[in-house]
């Protein structure tokens, strides 16, 4: 695989071979204490990495049998094996992994990466106090002990193939240069992965995860509602919503389903896709798709559009035009 179809291709941190500078970037970038390389003349190391607010996402390649030591740290890694074979030691437990077997590993644990000869790897890490704040609104309450994964065993394949799949919507979004991620989208789009690896991954906290809530009541949707109306414009976080109406996040989600059909996330995007109509349908001079499409927090045009024409049953192009001419 050439360095240019890496994942993150356009956030790039390390192209060497030297074993010189793969020790100076692992600790400087990765944070690694040391690492062991089996044969220096080998390596063909591609690392790419980018940070966004509450996580990492990252890619890994060093061409040659290794081991990376990692200290005990303030984030939980999850590892997606793109190709070859490797292992991941996290305390006193060791896992084989490859493209059918992530790990996830948790903070505060000391980690080792092995890497086998062709291993290739995709990864995600959390902070472990993003993950606890967002774990204590779905739950409703403080937690009482930190949150501990099991390195290689999750809910169910159906939750981690939607981790997978939108890991890669924002490495594929990440990396296209017609489009950029707006504040409030990158926002809410951490907020997504962390609230799937926290049903995804299996932890200490899982069972009263998966507990059916109590309901809220009716005045609660109301609430919430009226404060995405008067903040449709920023990111929406789960915690603010479940503050807004004083209970847990899990308990509100449910209850707002049961009352408006959908989740408070598909009525976020629904009241912003309300305020681009009629912001296209009052245009000036000025007014394009694209300026329109950011103002109301969506980074991808195609998505955008997509949206719109499922909502209104046209194009939002066509929304401008029509506008015009009647103008």
């Amino acid at each position: 695989m050439s360095s240019s179809s890496d994942p993150l291709f356009r956030y790039p941190v390390i192209r060497t071979s030297r074993v010189e500078e793969l020790e100076h970037e692992i600790v400087d970038i990765y944070g690694a204490s040391s690492f062991d390389v089996e044969d220096p003349t080998g390596l063909d190391v591609r690392g790419n990495f980018v940070r966004l607010r509450d996580t990492c996402l990252g890619f890994g390649a060093i061409g040659g049998v290794a081991k990376i030591h990692f200290p005990e740290s303030d984030f939980a890694r999850l590892q997606f094996p793109l190709r070859g074979q490797g292992a991941t030691r996290c305390g006193n437990r060791t896992v084989e992994v490859n493209a059918n077997r992530p790990s996830l590993t948790s903070a505060g644990r000391p980690t080792v990466l092995h890497y086998g000869a062709d291993f290739e790897h995709l990864f995600l890490r959390v902070k472990s106090e993003s993950m606890e704040r967002k774990l204590s609104v779905l739950l409703g309450m403080p937690l009482r002990n930190n949150i501990e994964f099991e390195l290689s065993d999750f809910s169910n394949q159906a939750r981690l193939a939607g981790m997978r799949r939108l890991i890669d919507l924002i490495v594929a979004q990440l990396g296209d240069e017609e489009s950029v991620l707006v504040p409030a989208a990158v926002a809410e789009l951490e907020q997504a992965m962390i609230v799937q690896l926290l049903f995804a991954g299996r932890h200490n906290y899982g069972d009263l995860l998966e507990q059916t809530p109590r309901e809220a009541a009716p005045t609660h949707v109301r609430r919430v509602e009226a404060y995405i109306e008067a903040n449709w414009n920023g990111p929406i976080m789960i915690e603010s919503l479940a503050e807004v109406c004083g209970v847990s996040a899990r308990t509100l989600f449910r209850t707002f389903e049961k009352a408006r059909g959908c989740s408070p996330m598909t009525f976020v995007k629904k009241v912003r896709l309300e305020h681009a109509r009629r912001m296209l349908s009052t245009p000036d001079d000025t007014t394009s798709v694209s300026q329109i499409a950011f103002a109301c927090g969506f980074s991808n045009l195609g998505h955008f559009a997509s949206a719109y024409r499922t909502t209104f049953g046209e194009l939002p192009s066509q929304t401008l035009s029509r506008s015009r001419a009647l103008a």
